[in-house]
């Protein structure tokens, strides 16, 4: 699933293609890709393109169009009118003469057309890339919840943007165990968490995100901080620091990779 990083290289790569353009139509292949209301967002013009979690918004005028794209949602712009087939869900015709299409092998991605995005966006938390995601703000998060810091650190209700990936490579960078309770961390283990969180994301976006499957930029590219990956994805393969198998066990029905030994698991943590 694209995370925080591969969504941010794609709104960013979507910017100079599509700020400024009106929008001729919106068409839709498959019928449960865009969740429409009444509001119409015909012969608008997109405003600029923003990036909130996992979700790309899209700002008209009086709206918006925001996308999710899930497990396996992928967007490529073209100039030209020729469309590809295979798993095309949806695509958004331009008065310019460009498309951007929008596929989805596994049909889990979404396009919201709203005319407030607040009603798309209302259950995500904090971006983990915000201005104001402050190191007391994210102390007050966790201080409050005794689940797993895996399980909380994966709700986008607490902060948007973190996803199995980063999350289990932040974990490791700060030498936390992912079944710790997230109000038994002392304030360094937070501290460190905080920063690790923002350098691994930045480190990601920089390296243009992570392919393991399906991620591609909206022009074809691959992302490559798979290539810098410390623990996910490594399972019985030696940690990199201390030369242990890494681990990986299913926490939220995830699969969640980490080293035993710099990973230590704290005698006092309620499974």
């Amino acid at each position: 699933m694209p995370e925080l990083p591969e969504v941010e290289v794609i709104t960013r790569e979507l910017r100079p293609h599509l700020v400024g353009e009106k929008i001729r139509d919106l068409k839709k292949i498959w019928h449960k890709t865009i969740v429409e209301s009444e509001y119409s967002p015909l012969n608008k013009r997109i405003q600029t393109i923003t990036r909130h979690g996992k979700y790309i918004i899209f700002h008209l005028p009086d709206g918006a169009i925001i996308i999710h794209l899930r497990m396996t949602g992928q967007i490529i712009v073209k100039d030209q009118s020729n469309l590809d087939a295979k798993h095309l869900r949806a695509y958004i015709e331009f008065k310019s003469g460009k498309i951007m299409q929008f596929f989805d092998s596994r049909k889990f991605g979404r396009i919201y057309v709203t005319s407030n995005p607040q009603d798309v966006l209302k259950n995500t938390g904090i971006d983990a890339l915000d201005a104001n995601f402050l190191p007391k703000v994210f102390t007050n998060i966790l201080t409050k919840k005794k689940r797993q810091i895996k399980s909380v650190l994966l709700d986008q209700k607490n902060i948007a943007g973190l996803g199995n990936i980063y999350i289990d490579e932040c974990l490791f960078a700060s030498r936390i165990h992912p079944l710790t309770p997230a109000n038994r961390l002392s304030d360094d283990q937070i501290n460190i968490l905080f920063k690790e969180i923002n350098k691994i994301l930045v480190n990601a976006i920089d390296r243009m995100g992570t392919t393991i499957s399906d991620y591609k930029t909206v022009g074809g590219g691959f992302g490559s901080f798979q290539n810098y990956l410390q623990v996910y994805g490594r399972t019985d393969q030696p940690c990199f620091v201390c030369n242990s198998p890494i681990s990986k066990i299913r926490i939220n029905n995830r699969g969640t990779h980490f080293c035993t030994n710099c990973q230590v698991e704290s005698l006092n943590n309620e499974l």
